[in-house]
């Protein structure tokens, strides 16, 4: 039966279709109105989290500059000195691109500054007596805590930020450890320029503290009339960052469409209206429809409620009974929906997580919390107990009694089933480290073992390494303690990359030392660790294998490095006992007087028992380089200088050379004889062959005692040595440094390497044209 309109309506439409425009109209306006406000709150929104990713931005960066400035801090001794800042100020401001300068400021006085060049103008700056900046260091001084002061301009020039750490050594203030952030520097780390668009603009400001007015740092607008500005506050720090919106009436812009549209809708209602009114039929027609759509929503609803994929249930608040479930629920508690409608959800939970939801429920009864959630187990109806996460929100408003609640429930039986898995594999993965080979231990920054594997005493003997109350590095063999620690301290610097192949000798508690292998790994930052972890394992075998098959291999180079320098040492000598041999025969040929020629005879017979005695001791030679312990006595230098000069007689005099000898009597080296001929024949040699040919040679041998050792030293005027050119080459093998056709360049690689070979050293001074001086020092 179709239901009749109001006759007295039906005989005004136009007033009613009218009235129903303007509510429309006023009802769309309203609408309308909420839509803008949700626009503006979705700018202001959207405007504060770019403002909070800025202020997340420099408060990290912040963060690194406290941390610096700590670091260097921590750098300054008991005497208020740092011995290695440019090292530590390096490492700082290079590993770190939040900060572009570093400062130690003794006093108030500004004393080491990092980089150097571009700082230097502010040494010996005092900021304390600066009355123009001293208010925010002395801020920090009181409240002993780091302060940034600015941006404020530098000295040297430049807009930059401040942060200042009083440093007290003794509960004395000793000054302060700063750190220097420069303004563009500061802007780039905070994302302002990434984060700039068409859409908003930002601007940077502080309160000036002398004169208490508001300082904007940015080139952008100053009027905040639709800004959004938020003030961001650090270690006491007092700066704001505003967000300006570019088209600050855009909302308005977006609405004003839908304003025309909706007074074109409100006017098109009230036509339909018109037309409707006299239509009654098409009216109650459509009134059936929308009583079916109505019903299809519900439909719809408890289509979604009964195949959710939770749980779902509602609960009367104050008595605990379960009023409606979906199929979720049913199914994972085994129950029909008429059974659990008879329940109170207490009747279905374990007795021992009873009491905590029981609690909780009260809180919600009460208006003191809207949720809550917690995770505890239900008893199905086969007597199966499940783990479920429970999420429980009720259904009055706020302040309202209480009526009923919803709760979600979500099985988690497989996910504590995980758990309980994962716990027993770390229980095993103990099991396998307390059963390990290899020592584990867990070392904090102190040097102090915190844990340490049982099989640390297996290896070492310890139970545990607090030894006499002895760090951990007390153990170590102390030619190998640089080493560890300097691994400790890249490790510090590398958190969580591990420094392996780490060899070295540990002291066990039978007070011998082993080789183990080591390898380190920064976990500090662990919570659940908070330490170096160290492992180590037993090479002593391994290590004193490799330590005989170096030694084999180092004996067999000797070996031959000894034949090597047996053979310069044959062709050098008999090289030069043959030289004079030619030379004397050479003078006797040409000699006519008989009583001369007497001489060179008698010359020659003492280049022959010379030459004779070479061929002795290089025999014996021969017969000592066949194992490393070379042959050496006592030696008078004095008498094998002047057994020396008496070879070279004949090159002394025709060279006309002026020799000047003061070796002490008493100077007596422990030396081979056949490397002390080698060695000052040489040098002599050397100082005839390569004199100046515009004077005379002039040979100066002295011998004196240096620092508890003797020293040889000879020096001529000869044509001297480019040590500029010639430094790193003039002991090596076949190097030569003059014109000359016979130099080999093997005389002074010899000699070397035999003053080396009986522990001793040589060096060398030379200047072209000036001459040259050799000292050798002996063991």
């Amino acid at each position: 039966m179709t239901k009749k309109l109001n006759p007295a309506i039906n005989k005004k439409p136009l007033l009613v279709a009218l009235l129903a425009a303007l509510f429309f109209l006023a009802l769309g306006l309203f609408m309308l109105w909420q839509r803008y406000q949700i626009l503006q709150e979705t700018r202001d929104d959207e405007m504060k989290g770019i403002i909070d990713v800025v202020e997340q931005n420099i408060d990290q960066s912040l963060k690194y500059s406290y941390s610096a400035a700590l670091s260097l801090a921590l750098q300054i001794d008991e005497n208020g000195v740092i011995n290695n800042f440019d090292e530590v100020a390096s490492q700082l401001v290079d590993g770190n691109p939040s900060i572009d300068g570093i400062q130690t400021v003794p006093g108030g006085v500004i004393k080491q500054v990092y980089p150097y060049e571009e700082n230097k103008a502010v040494i010996n700056y005092n900021i304390l007596e600066d009355s123009t900046r001293n208010e925010e260091a002395y801020r920090a001084i009181d409240n002993r805590k780091m302060f940034f002061a600015g941006p404020i301009e530098l000295k040297q020039g430049g807009l930059a930020v401040i942060g200042r750490l009083p440093v007290f050594i003794k509960n004395e203030f000793w000054g302060f450890s700063a750190v220097l952030i420069k303004f563009e520097n500061l802007i780039d780390q905070s994302g302002i320029e990434d984060l700039s668009s068409n859409k908003f603009k930002f601007q940077f400001s502080k309160r000036d503290p002398l004169s208490g007015k508001e300082e904007f740092f940015l080139s952008t607008t100053n009027d905040f009339t639709k800004s959004y500005s938020g003030e961001i506050v650090f270690p006491d720090g007092d700066w704001k960052i505003y967000i300006i919106p570019t088209e600050p009436y855009e909302p308005l812009y977006a609405v004003i469409p839908v304003a025309f549209l909706i007074l074109i809708m409100s006017g098109a209602l009230g036509w339909i209206i018109f037309n409707t009114m006299k239509q009654p039929a098409i009216l109650a027609a459509k009134v059936k429809q929308q009583a079916g759509d109505l019903a299809k929503s519900e439909l719809q609803f408890r289509t979604i409620f009964n195949q959710a994929a939770i749980g779902m249930a509602r609960v009367n608040s104050l008595s605990g009974k379960i009023l409606e479930t979906n199929n979720r629920f049913q199914e994972l508690l085994g129950y029909t929906n008429e059974e659990l409608i008879q329940k109170d959800h207490v009747a279905i939970s374990y007795p021992e997580d009873r009491d905590e939801n029981i609690v909780l429920m009260g809180r919600l009864r009460n208006n003191e919390i809207r949720e809550y959630n917690l995770k505890k187990r239900l008893v199905r109806k086969d007597g199966e107990i499940i783990w479920i996460k429970l999420n429980v929100s009720a259904l009055w408003s706020h302040g309202e009694k209480a009526s009923s609640h919803i709760a979600l429930v979500e099985d988690i039986s497989a996910r504590v089933k995980a758990q309980r898995e994962r716990e027993e594999n770390e229980r095993r993965f103990r099991s396998l480290v307390e059963n390990s080979s290899e020592v584990i231990l867990i070392i904090d920054a102190q040097g102090y073992a915190k844990y340490s594997s049982p099989s640390l005493e297996r290896i070492t003997g310890y139970k545990e390494l607090y030894v006499a109350e002895n760090e951990i590095f007390s153990l170590i063999h102390p030619d190998d303690a640089s080493n560890l620690i300097g691994k400790f301290k890249e490790s510090r610097e590398n958190p969580g990359v591990p420094f392996s192949g780490i060899k070295l000798r540990l002291q066990t508690k039978c007070v011998n030392y082993i080789w183990v292998d080591v390898t380190i790994t920064n976990l500090t930052r662990e919570k659940s660790i908070g330490g170096y972890v160290v492992n180590f394992r037993d090479i002593t075998a391994k290590q004193e294998a490799e330590i005989n098959l170096f030694k084999s291999y180092d004996f067999v180079m000797e070996q031959n490095k000894r034949l090597l320098n047996f053979a310069y040492i044959v062709s050098h000598n008999l090289r030069s006992h043959s030289s004079n041999l030619e030379s004397i025969l050479e003078l006797y040929k040409t000699e006519e007087c008989e009583e001369e020629k007497q001489t060179y005879i008698s010359l020659l017979q003492n280049v022959s028992k010379n030459l004779n005695e070479s061929l002795h001791d290089l025999n014996e030679v021969v017969s000592i380089n066949n194992n490393l312990d070379i042959n050496v006595e006592t030696i008078n230098v004095a008498e094998y200088l002047d057994k020396t000069l008496e070879v070279l007689q004949l090159q002394i005099k025709k060279k006309k050379a002026q020799l000047s000898i003061d070796v002490p009597d008493e100077m007596k080296v422990t030396f081979n004889a056949s490397y002390m001929e080698s060695v000052l024949l040489n040098f002599l040699t050397n100082a005839l062959r390569y004199s100046h040919r515009d004077r005379n040679p002039v040979i100066t041998v002295t011998g004196y005692i240096d620092n508890q050792r003797w020293v040889l030293k000879i020096a001529d005027n000869g044509i001297g040595i480019d040590l500029n050119k010639h430094g790193d080459k003039v002991f090596g093998l076949y190097k030569t440094f003059t014109e000359r056709k016979d130099s080999r360049g093997v005389g002074l690689f010899i000699t070397k390497n035999q003053i080396n070979a009986m522990g001793g050293n040589v060096f060398v001074d030379s200047e072209p044209g000036i001459g040259t001086t050799f000292k050798v020092i002996f063991k």
